[in-house]
């Protein structure tokens, strides 16, 4: 009984708007995507992740083996919602917690924002892995939150934040946001000079400097005792070697410009940045640029003209961390998680601009204005531009599953025809070697829904979740239990070579499935398509 009233009173002691926070990130995030955590849609990687201990050294990613164990590697969609939600949430209520946010309400839309945003979506579609990232993120935020809170919590906190880019390289671009973000609402505070301003920034910056300094020495040390090198994959491998001082401009450049044509530009650099949803994003611009200014008019800055510049310099840098992957080959959708904390920003003004007391002298001058009807236009604008977000994140999300679902039912038609095809191909018998030479024919099977043309990265979801060879086999294998072995590469391109199979006709026409020499031949492109040596190394991976 007694602790159960210690646990009560341990929630109770939390500030309302952190509970706020963890409750509607938990709750808003259900809604938003219980169709994946109540069916199993894998994507091209998964359908070769029902089972995966996901040893991904070679990638990068050392911890993600460890901070997979929460579901036991397996594709359990439940558990690893509740464990991702779970996540979520506390990374939520640490955020508000770090940005001392007073309202409830806006401490829990930005809960609701931080997982009902098109990348976390993006991250359940790979759901053999999701539970991971969302740890992974709940690390990055609290290495962030222990830097804020103690003298030299930077030090105790590179190993977490280490941990959490070991387990996804993109929670450096979300630490590195949610840390600069913090020092602007340090310095938002009434009597914080240049000086304290500097060492809290510099504070997060050696966060991220030694963060990111142990997780690299820890993977040269996991690649040694593995005897491993890394993938040469979206530029991991070789980033160290292809970065120059003479290309930096260039990815600055492309930080800045990138970031405002995500929220702004309709269709650009995300297709599902609609005009409705850059509309959304410039209300919660406008909203947070009006909780700035008021702060600013209510004399947040009197006599420290120093710490108004710095912190003008400080959100110039903010579109630089928030899209700091583009220092990454062509960032995913599921890398971009970063960009949230936009939205965060833009609430964690208005709410301090809405806490802040008025000044006499603005008092008299306005006296007769009413300044809680000032406060009331500033409340509700906050709140109907984030809600719009959310209508805007709600949809893009279950358009996303929707097509991924479509892909799968469409992928499971495709392959149970194909078999039945093989098994009453005349000559066939039984434990026959199946030699299918090419992917899903997307030339053939597609649809042309429009809506689904919104999805980002809709060409690789849309029609099947095995575009390429491999992911033949690994769909027939694990998905359907069709023991067919995947030949290897040299009988494949033997195959693909050979006469007799650049005579055949391209499935699903008569003569496409053959059986010949003791095996059955399938041709479903016009030729085959060697592995990349990346592709070897991932199968081998350890």
């Amino acid at each position: 009984m007694q602790d159960q009233s210690a646990k009560t009173g341990l929630w109770k002691a939390l500030p309302p708007a952190v509970r706020s926070a963890f409750v509607c990130c938990f709750a808003a995030g259900f809604l938003a995507h219980i169709f994946a955590f109540t069916n199993i849609i894998p994507n091209s990687d998964g359908v070769s992740r029902v089972f995966d201990a996901q040893q991904m050294t070679i990638s990068g990613r050392w911890f993600l083996h460890y901070a997979s164990m929460w579901n036991g590697f397996v594709q359990a969609p439940a558990v690893i919602g509740f464990f991702s939600l779970l996540f979520l949430s506390l990374a939520a209520a640490l955020t508000a917690s770090m940005l001392k946010l007073n309202s409830p309400l806006l401490g829990g839309l930005t809960g609701a924002l931080m997982s009902v945003f098109p990348s976390v979506a993006y991250t359940f579609l790979y759901l053999f892995t999701a539970s991971a990232y969302c740890f992974g993120l709940l690390l990055a935020v609290l290495a962030v939150w222990l830097t804020q809170r103690y003298r030299f919590g930077f030090l105790f906190a590179a190993p977490l934040l280490a941990c959490a880019v070991g387990t996804y390289q993109a929670y450096l671009a979300a630490a590195a946001a949610l840390a600069l973000i913090c020092v602007i609402r340090f310095a938002l505070e009434e009597g914080k000079r240049v000086r304290e301003i500097f060492l809290t920034g510099l504070r997060q910056l050696g966060l991220l400097a030694l963060g990111l300094g142990l997780y690299w020495l820890i993977l040269q040390l996991f690649l040694k005792l593995k005897d491993l090198t890394l993938l040469n994959y979206k530029g991991i491998g070789s980033f160290g070697e292809s970065f120059s001082l003479g290309a930096l401009p260039g990815m600055l450049a492309s930080a800045y410009s990138d970031c405002f044509r995500y929220f702004f530009v309709p269709h650009s650099v995300c297709s599902y940045t609609t005009p409705v949803a850059a509309a959304a994003n410039g209300l919660l611009a406008l909203v947070g640029l009006w909780g700035f200014v008021r702060l600013l008019r209510r004399g947040v800055f009197a006599k420290r003209p120093g710490a108004l510049g710095l912190t003008l310099a400080l959100f110039l840098l903010l579109p630089l961390a928030l899209d700091l992957t583009v220092l990454m080959d062509k960032p995913m959708p599921i890398m971009r998680y970063a960009l949230v904390f936009a939205y965060v920003l833009a609430l964690a003004l208005a709410d301090l601009a809405l806490a802040a007391p008025e000044r006499p002298a603005e008092r008299s001058r306005q006296k007769q204005r009413s300044p809680a009807r000032r406060s009331a236009a500033l409340r509700w604008a906050a709140v109907c531009a984030a809600a719009l977000s959310l209508i805007v994140s709600f949809n893009v999300i279950n358009l996303a599953y929707t097509v991924s679902a479509q892909a799968h039912r469409s992928t499971e038609s495709f392959a149970a025809r194909l078999v039945e095809r093989v098994e009453s191909a005349p000559g066939y018998e039984q434990g026959m070697q199946v030699i299918v030479i090419g992917g899903f024919p997307s030339r053939i099977y597609r649809n042309d829904v429009e809506a689904f043309a919104l999805v980002e990265d809709y060409s690789n979801l849309s029609s099947s979740v095995m575009p390429l060879n491999k992911h033949v086999y690994y769909y027939l294998n694990d998905w359907l239990n069709v023991p067919w072995p995947e030949p290897d590469e040299k009988t494949m391109k033997a195959v693909s070579a050979s006469a007799e199979f650049q005579a055949m006709p391209l499935y699903p026409s008569d003569g496409s499935v053959v059986v010949s020499d003791g095996r059955v031949i399938v041709k479903l492109a016009s030729r085959y398509t060697p592995k990349q040596p990346y592709e070897i190394a991932y199968e081998n991976r350890r």
